[in-house]
């Protein structure tokens, strides 16, 4: 699994809904290029305010299910999301029971939206190892089958697979800059 990364950095100010579908059209566009899975990262490290509408046409409308936008091979990750950002991003996603991964402005893993526990206990474990398959989530957390909340997170686009193996977009990331650099 080699997915294409795809770096974003947004307009400073999301505060109008016609900001944030200019937005998210750009990278709607830039994404239709790819003919196979993309992790895209947007970059909200820059980004000092975003309202509740613009959350919701960026970044509920970029990860809606993929039955809905015609886009399986998209993955998302949100990074340098402030403790600002969160309540508009978290409202707007658990009105549509979605969610989404992101990194928190110091780089710490997060989980945002409408997720259970056990879900995003089984997101942590994957995200710590990097590559795991289900018995090491398993063996992690102490738990016995975690396949249906591995697969869950598969559906939902919050982690990759790799055959048996479910992947972090960290180490998707790591992977594809090793790649790059090699």
């Amino acid at each position: 699994m080699r997915p294409a990364v795809s770096r974003t950095n947004l307009y400073s100010y999301l505060v109008t809904r016609h900001t944030g579908r200019a937005v998210r059209l750009s990278i709607e566009e830039r994404l239709s290029g790819y003919d196979r899975n993309v992790l895209t990262v947007l970059d909200f490290e820059h980004v000092p305010l975003i309202d509740f509408s613009c959350a919701d046409e960026v970044v509920v409308k970029l990860v809606r299910p993929p039955h809905e936008n015609g886009s399986s091979g998209r993955f998302f990750l949100f990074r340098g999301v402030g403790e600002h950002h969160r309540e508009p991003i978290v409202s707007a996603l658990r009105r549509r029971d979605l969610a989404v991964a992101a990194e928190g402005s110091s780089g710490e893993p997060l989980l945002l939206g409408a997720v259970n526990g056990r879900l995003e206990l089984a997101w942590r474990a994957v995200w710590t190892a990097g590559r795991t398959d289900p018995d090491g989530v398993a063996a992690m957390l102490g738990e016995g089958d975690v396949s249906p909340a591995l697969q869950e997170l598969e559906r939902r686009r919050l982690l990759m697979r790799d055959g048996d193996t479910y992947v972090s977009f960290r180490w998707a990331l790591q992977e594809a800059a090793s790649l790059r650099d090699g």
